[in-house]
């Protein structure tokens, strides 16, 4: 449709120069014709009347002629317009098309982000469950470590070459078994008993 202001002013034609001129040309000779005699003023009667009729016919002419120029325009703007909506129409349904591929495919994601997240809930939740096996799995090896360490108290000489006496060799012998009895008192200790 076209949206554009048609002008209101009526553009020139020669059916409305006809009209125009056969109401002039008629005025003048009737008014000509009024100044002569009677039989004069009737025939410039006449002829102002059929100037008049002459103009009318052409003014009805031109009405017909411009009514059938809108009406083509009218037909044309209208034949415009349904082939711009016809095209619209095209496109939104074009546009439809891609959005609903489109929702398809976020769809299938969806789903599949879906299956994903419960697969990895579950796997979240076997973890915390392992998780909890295993803290209570430690805290029972922390229970048992704690109670089977105990602390003895150790007896060393004062010397730095201190000799492992259960050592690689095996067991002890008698004199170092007697040595082990009676250790040595270093001097310190002696003076306080004495």
């Amino acid at each position: 449709m076209n949206t554009a202001v048609t002008p209101r002013k009526a553009n020139p034609s020669p059916l409305r120069r006809y009209a125009w001129l056969s109401l002039l040309g008629s005025t003048v000779v009737a008014v000509a014709a009024g100044f002569g005699g009677v039989w004069m003023a009737r025939a410039g009667l006449v002829v102002a009347v059929a100037g008049g009729l002459m103009a009318c016919a052409f003014a009805w002419r031109e009405v017909r002629v411009t009514r059938t120029t809108l009406l083509a325009q009218q037909s044309a703007d209208s034949r415009r317009s349904g082939e711009k909506l016809h095209a619209e129409r095209v496109q939104h349904v074009r546009l439809l098309q891609v959005l609903q591929a489109r929702n398809g495919e976020l769809r299938s994601k969806l789903n599949t982000t879906r299956a994903e997240a419960a697969q990895l809930n579950q796997e979240a939740a076997q973890l915390r469950g392992d998780k909890v096996a295993l803290q209570v799995e430690l805290s029972e090896h922390r229970a048992a470590a704690e109670a089977e360490v105990l602390a003895l108290p150790r007896r060393i000489s004062g010397r730095d070459d201190v000799v492992d006496l259960w050592g690689v060799d095996g067991a002890p012998t008698v004199v170092e078994l007697q040595a082990l009895a009676n250790p040595p008192v270093p001097e310190s200790q002696q003076r306080k008993h004495a």
